[in-house]
């Protein structure tokens, strides 16, 4: 007699189908690239933005229509119909960007010694902003998001608490990054994002959050005036009050709609 699989196998099944379909598609993309690399404006840089595109829209097709309506729209998340929900995203994600970014740079991470423990900062700013933002704040978070949140974590989530899949999808983000301090930076952000997106009940948010983080980091880097206000003395202590306030904000109303879905 054959052996039924399991709905837990399944989604794990359909999980490890999207992660190979995306790492395949960006294999294949790259090595197609690559013939004509000599043609492209900015080398590597653009052979990874284009076959990480491909990828994401790849591992997108993977997701079933039926995941997708829930993927974009369910009915059953904490906040879903609260209608200030986008405006917390922006800030959340504004004050976090600010608040690690400012921590992070604290740490002596060159007295490591390994030129694996950071990026190459000088070689990823020395593109032109224009194409900054279209490879690394809009096709770089969408790629990322698919993969990470709406082919990982939104499986993870049917079969495991929301604390446990939301930490084993920044596991993956934060190793998908490479290096000790962009891997330490994408786990807690990558968290964070899965808690924003479980909360809201919708792909958009964490894709939004993406982008509002990676645009923050990409101006700063660009332009002083924006840093200098930004990483003000004020700037970074009230980023610090809101994500405190933000935290105590989130639970409470959480615990509330929680204990009220409950006792209807």
């Amino acid at each position: 007699m054959k052996k039924e699989i399991s709905p837990k196998s399944k989604i794990l099944r359909k999980m490890i189908i999207g992660i190979a379909v995306y790492c395949g598609a960006y294999l294949v993309s790259t090595i197609m690239l690559l013939s004509f690399s000599g043609f492209l404006k900015y080398g590597n840089t653009m052979i990874g933005t284009v076959a990480s595109l491909i990828a994401g829209f790849a591992a997108f097709l993977t997701i079933t229509s039926d995941e997708k309506s829930l993927l974009f729209y369910n009915p059953n998340a904490v906040f879903i119909k609260n209608p200030y929900y986008i405006l917390f995203v922006i800030l959340t994600a504004y004050c976090l960007t600010v608040v690690l970014n400012f921590l992070f740079s604290l740490i002596p991470w060159e007295m490591l010694g390994d030129k694996y423990v950071v990026q190459d900062n000088e070689a990823f700013y020395s593109i032109p902003l224009s194409f900054r933002l279209i490879a690394f704040v809009i096709i770089g978070p969408f790629s990322e998001e698919v993969l990470f949140r709406g082919v990982i974590f939104s499986r993870f989530r049917k079969i495991i608490p929301l604390w446990a899949a939301a930490i084993g999808c920044a596991l993956f983000f934060g190793l998908y990054h490479g290096n000790l301090m962009q891997g330490l930076y994408a786990f807690i952000m990558g968290f964070i994002i899965c808690l924003i997106m479980d909360y809201g009940g919708s792909f958009i948010y964490a894709f939004l959050f993406h982008v509002i983080a990676n645009l923050i980091s990409n101006l700063c880097a660009e332009y002083d005036n924006i840093n200098n206000v930004v990483y003000s003395k004020p700037g970074i202590i009230i980023s610090g009050a809101y994500l405190v306030v933000a935290i105590i904000i989130s639970y409470v109303f959480r615990h509330k709609l929680t204990k009220k879905d409950k006792e209807c």
